[in-house]
């Protein structure tokens, strides 16, 4: 059978179709011409698989950055005003460099060119965290494609699904589950590990002798063999997902008369007051994306269809948000596209066609890039008669074969242009580390890089390997008797940061303060005290997201994500023990002001506490009310604005002293190595704000000036401003505002004298 592509030649498709892809007489009738009363419940359910897809992606994020920033090492913090020279701060992150030949694979992209200087050789651990750190990014891209179908169908995406989180915001699907959500109880699979794919089943065996895949467990821990591997099953192919479940629980339950896996979509069982949680177990993602497309496909005896059902849903609600964060940056003009190909939104699609091309696109993109290749095209081949999917057939045939050995789409690779345009290196290097990392794996997909990473773990563990040579964990760096000290932060030596910047601690009470947090009598405080931040954080980006999707706001946590790597990497270097994600935090009360830093209480005048953990967090997105911001990225007095850069403009909103929520800065509590960084506009000054606890209100207030020091007369607001420059403590500058606020100034109209700073904040690195 040749199917014709109206746009390009016809396509052979007839020695492609796999049996299982094609439908009977009865199950197309099922879907091409469906009873109009199952309407609302096939809304109900198609809402409930575009949900669980979204599930499917965030699973992943927490889980994999866990493992990503257990890799030991440190990292020195790049800024354009550099307030932080030769400093180097616990935990890696993308480094700039080369991966030696010995250590290449086949499908890694070779920088030795870009990189002369034998210096910039990656080591083991450098190498290992830069690939799994573009899986990181990537499952995010994924997670706004996810989304933005979603949304285009009438669902307000939730980033806080109960069937991920619990009402704490606890991530009960690491508490020691044994299954992937949505997606496969590890308790219905074959004892044979014969079944698995070749390079799972070779290594499967070597570090699990005489167990099976029933024994697997999900746990958000560190990066070792056992956890690659359950990375590398979560990315398993389609291929070959069926044969390692089963067989009883492929066929129908007697009482059901389901299966509890691979079930033909749409379910006619299915309640509109039915969620996510409701949903079958697909078995793999490239069937859960087979149900959500048969849904999208469904037309009915009224002449209608569920996709016009769902788009008018859609457009009555309003419910139609679509975010483009890695194709577009509306407050930077120069941004250039990082996935080109890729639609990374979808709000422009409306005709059928057009619009299922679109759709197809992010799946394929999904899929190929990660968790299932050759997902688009079967869905495609399944319904190779419409146009459609001839187009996208099409598309997929005449693809450019890559120059390079690759097993990424070239469609879908991130570009490099646009990737060293976007993220430059500020410390003379080639390449900066983000950029990097992610030019060197764009040819391989997820399973790809976490079957290399399998590789290099199993041959670098050795205590025999050389230092750069050794794969290791801060578990096996604390194991092994090593604790901090200072050439580990500056490795140059002489301090340099400090005596550049004099309100930066010195190196020598950073480490200090690290080392006192790992003592005996101070882990296990330390442990609970940065597991909490961690919770707090990725809840604090994961509401933030909720509320983006939702159109309550259009800036797109972005620091949030790296901020929350900060939180779960100072966990590990500090304890060398996972931190804590399932647990959870306690709610916030209402009707309580919550304080940003340390000593800057507004309900305890004159305490040294730190604020409670269920108000940490990393990122203005994520900052949930008054005074509670704290980074270095001011804010304006007014809604608007960018996250993560100092672009704001006008009188900035002060840390610790904000009006409302996304304002005032991020990062809770403030890092004691926190300074502010340049500001685009040469403007630096601060508006102040009293809190009156009576009835939750603010109020704006002149800034007092210290006696000596002249108040300026040409004011462009109707009250005075506090002044700051670069190269400040952000901690000072709010503790200058807080004692402003709450007449805490001394006969001479300075501030008290404000508390040293705490290990925690010592500890903390400062936001960038």
């Amino acid at each position: 059978m040749n199917v014709q592509n109206k746009t390009g030649p016809s396509v052979e498709v007839d020695k492609e179709i796999d049996a299982n892809i094609l439908l009977s007489s009865a199950q197309k009738q099922q879907i091409k011409a469906r009873s109009s009363e199952y309407k609302a419940a096939d809304l109900s359910c198609l809402k409930a698989i575009a949900q669980a897809a979204i599930n499917v992606e965030l699973f992943t994020i927490p889980l994999y950055m866990t493992g990503l920033y257990s890799i030991q090492g440190t990292h020195q913090i790049a800024d354009s005003s550099n307030l932080y020279p030769g400093r180097y701060w616990p935990g890696l992150g993308p480094t700039a460099g080369y991966i030696p030949s010995e250590r290449l694979s086949p499908y890694d992209y070779d920088l030795k060119d870009r990189f002369i200087d034998s210096d910039y050789k990656l080591n083991v651990n450098e190498q290992v965290f830069n690939g799994v750190y573009s899986v990181f990014i990537e499952e995010m891209l994924h997670l706004q494609l996810a989304s933005n179908m979603a949304s285009k169908l009438g669902l307000t995406p939730s980033f806080t699904s109960q069937a991920l989180i619990d009402e704490k915001f606890g991530w009960k699907c690491y508490n020691n589950q044994n299954g992937i959500p949505h997606i496969l109880d590890f308790a219905d699979c074959t004892t044979d590990s014969s079944k698995l794919s070749p390079e799972v089943q070779a290594y499967f065996e070597q570090i699990f002798p005489g167990k099976t895949l029933q024994d697997l467990r999900v746990n958000a821990t560190e990066l070792n063999k056992e956890q690659t591997l359950l990375f590398m099953l979560i990315e398993e192919t389609e291929e070959n997902a069926k044969k390692i479940i089963q067989p009883q629980f492929l066929e129908p339950d007697a009482k059901t008369k389901q299966p509890k896996y691979f079930e033909q979509a749409p379910y006619n069982w299915w309640k509109p007051d039915y969620t996510e949680s409701d949903l079958p177990l697909f078995g793999s993602i490239g069937h859960m994306y087979l149900s959500y497309w048969d849904y999208i496909q469904i037309e009915y005896d009224d002449n209608t269809s569920l996709l016009d059902y769902a788009l008018s849903k859609a457009e009555a609600n309003d419910a139609r948000a679509q975010r483009n964060y890695f194709n577009e940056r509306p407050d930077d003009a120069s941004y250039q596209a990082q996935f080109p190909e890729i639609k990374g939104s979808l709000e422009k699609y409306n005709e059928h066609n057009l619009l299922k091309e679109a759709l197809m696109n992010n799946v394929n993109a999904i899929t190929d890039q990660g968790e299932g290749d050759g997902v688009a095209k079967m869905i495609c081949l399944r319904w190779a008669e419409e146009s459609w999917a001839q187009n996208v057939l099409g598309k997929l045939q005449s693809a450019d074969n890559p120059t390079h050995p690759s097993t990424v789409d070239t469609r879908f690779q991130p570009n490099e242009q646009a990737l060293e345009h976007d993220y430059r290196s500020t410390d003379g290097k080639p390449l900066s580390g983000s950029a990097c990392a992610r030019i060197t794996n764009k040819y391989k997909d997820h399973f790809q890089i976490f079957t290399d990473t399998m590789k290099l773990i199993v041959d670098f563990e050795k205590p025999s390997s050389q230092s750069d040579e050794r794969y290791m964990t801060w578990s096996t760096w604390f194991a092994e008797g090593n604790n901090w000290n200072e050439a580990l932060l500056d490795p140059n030596g002489g301090d340099e940061a400090a005596k550049q910047n004099p309100n930066l601690p010195c190196v020598s009470s950073v480490v200090k303060a690290l080392n006192n947090l790992k003592l005996s009598s101070n882990i296990g405080n330390t442990h609970q005290l940065f597991s909490q931040s961690a919770v707090g954080t990725i809840k604090g980006l994961t509401t933030a997201l909720d509320r983006y999707w939702s159109g309550k706001t259009s800036e797109f946590p972005g620091p949030a994500m790296g901020g929350s790597g900060d939180r779960i990497s100072i966990c590990w270097a500090t304890t060398g023990i996972a931190p804590d994600l399932v647990t959870g935090i306690a709610p916030q009360n209402p009707n309580t002001l919550y304080h940003a830093c340390q000593g800057m209480s507004y309900t305890n005048i004159g305490s040294d506490d730190l604020p409670p953990p269920e108000v940490y967090h990393s990122c203005k997105g994520s900052n949930d009310c008054k005074a509670q911001g704290g980074c270095g990225f001011v804010h304006s007095t007014t809604p608007g604005g960018s996250c993560g850069g100092s672009v704001s403009t006008g009188p900035k909103s002060a840390p610790a002293d904000n009006k409302c929520n996304n304002l005032g800065g991020c990062a809770v509590p403030i890092s004691a190595s926190q300074l502010f960084p340049k500001l685009s506009d040469e403007e630096y000054d601060m508006q102040l704000f009293k809190f009156n606890l009576k009835d939750n209100s603010f109020s704006a207030i002149d800034y007092t000036y210290p006696k000596g020091q002249q108040t300026p007369t040409d004011q462009s607001t109707d009250h005075v401003l506090m002044p700051y420059k670069k190269g400040d403590a952000v901690y000072d500058i709010a503790w200058q505002a807080y004692c402003n606020a709450n007449g805490l100034l001394n006969e001479d109209d300075e501030p008290k004298e404000k508390p040293k700073p705490s290990d925690i904040r010592l500890a903390l690195p400062p936001s960038t």
